[in-house]
């Protein structure tokens, strides 16, 4: 689980305070959150994700990053594992501002917090269309997929097993879950 730290800053004084830290933290409604550490298998599935997604994508139109980059909303600053934006000239920036596609990686400790706390945050950044959620224990990927009518759907489209496909739609992009998951031992 996230350790909080008992910190509490605002959060023009955590984003401040943040570029001083060598450690991963993330910001909810005022108080400082310490990121865990992930396993190799969590590494690899985000690495998998990152160069597929990025192979597929024109890179002179689309920035793909892998955990740098924050996300923003009023109440938290978080880092998702994967961030898809439109490519734009601020690469002095820490923030991630046009947030098309976020991929999160399960860790144990993570479960309770993608599927609700951050799903609920960062379905509501306005340009956000599709929020992903990888398993990292065997070949299930979740998605959340922005409606025509500005919404997302309160259940996921689940695809599971290596011959499932991630269909992120909103870029064009389908990606075997083979893919995602090779170098992955199943069960």
């Amino acid at each position: 689980m996230n350790a909080p730290l008992g910190l509490k800053l605002d959060k023009a004084a955590f984003s401040a305070w943040l570029d001083r830290q060598e450690q991963r933290y993330e910001w909810k409604e005022g108080r400082v959150v310490q990121m865990t550490n992930v396993t190799k298998a969590h590494e690899r599935i985000a690495a998998n994700i990152l160069r597929a997604i990025s192979e597929r994508l024109d890179l002179d139109r689309w920035s793909v990053t892998a955990s740098g980059l924050g996300v923003e909303g009023s109440t938290f600053i978080r880092f998702p594992d994967i961030v898809v934006e439109p490519m734009d000239n601020d690469d002095e920036g820490r923030r991630a501002r046009k947030v098309v596609v976020l991929v999160e990686v399960l860790s144990p400790s993570s479960v309770g917090t993608d599927f609700t706390e951050k799903l609920a945050e960062d379905t509501t950044l306005p340009t956000l269309q599709a929020y992903v959620i990888a398993s990292q224990d065997e070949p299930i990927v979740w998605i959340w997929h922005r409606s025509s009518g500005n919404e997302f759907p309160a259940t996921p489209v689940e695809m599971n097993g290596r011959d499932a496909q991630l269909d992120l739609s909103c870029l064009g992009v389908s990606i075997p879950l083979s893919e995602i998951y090779r170098g992955i031992r199943q069960g």
